[in-house]
Order: C-alpha cells, then sequence, then structure tokens
C-alpha cells in the first residue's frame, strides 16, 4: 500500500507531493489508484470535476466526468460498496466509478 497524506491542498503520494486547486475532503484509495475529493470553500464555488485520481507515482489520471452534467452538482464523498467506487453527487444520485477513465454510471437516487 502506498503513503499516502493529505493536508488542506496538498496530496502527498509517496515523496511526491501535489499541490490542488482545492482543499481536499476525502482520499481513497483503490487498486493502485488513489481518488481524491475536493472540496471548494463557499466563496470558491462550485467544481463540478471535483473527483481525481492518481497513480502510486502522484500523477493526475483523470477527472471524473460531472454528475448529471449540471452545474450545480458535484460528489459529496465516495465509497466502496460490492467491489465498486460509489461516488455520493449533491443531486442525491449514486454513481457507479470507472476507475480506469473516470466515466460515471448513474445507479439512481442515493437518498443521504
Amino acid at each position: 500500500m502506498t503513503k499516502i497524506e493529505y493536508d488542506g491542498r496538498e496530496l502527498t503520494v509517496g515523496t511526491q507531493t501535489v499541490v490542488l486547486r482545492h482543499k481536499i475532503g476525502q482520499v481513497l484509495e483503490e487498486d493502485g489508484i488513489i481518488l481524491v475529493v475536493l472540496s471548494p470553500s463557499q466563496t470558491e464555488g462550485r467544481d463540478q470535476r471535483n473527483l481525481l485520481a492518481f497513480d502510486e507515482q502522484g500523477n493526475k489520471l483523470w477527472e471524473s466526468e460531472i454528475p448529471e452534467h449540471s452545474e450545480r452538482h458535484m460528489f459529496g464523498e465516495i465509497y466502496k460498496e460490492n467491489g465498486n467506487i460509489i461516488g455520493w453527487s449533491w443531486n442525491s444520485n449514486e454513481y457507479k466509478i470507472d476507475l480506469e477513465t473516470g466515466a460515471l454510471e448513474n445507479i439512481g437516487y442515493g437518498g443521504k
């Protein structure tokens, strides 16, 4: 397992540190891919592509698609369920996230 640390906008993977555009809200590692949910402040506005993926060397692989292709929605959290990575969006829908590409599959209302 790769050593991962984060503080504010800084993500450190092994010895590589990356400064991201917003504060980091959550980090989850799965199959050698490090997923990062950014949590912009209210003054920074919404960032609909707030889910990023990095490899074990700290290189960015992708930014997710936009949930519902709406300017109002972004990810609030991600979690593992039945071998999948699921993202919960502010529109209360859940999305299965393709770890290789960041593509989203809407799997319905999450009701959180």
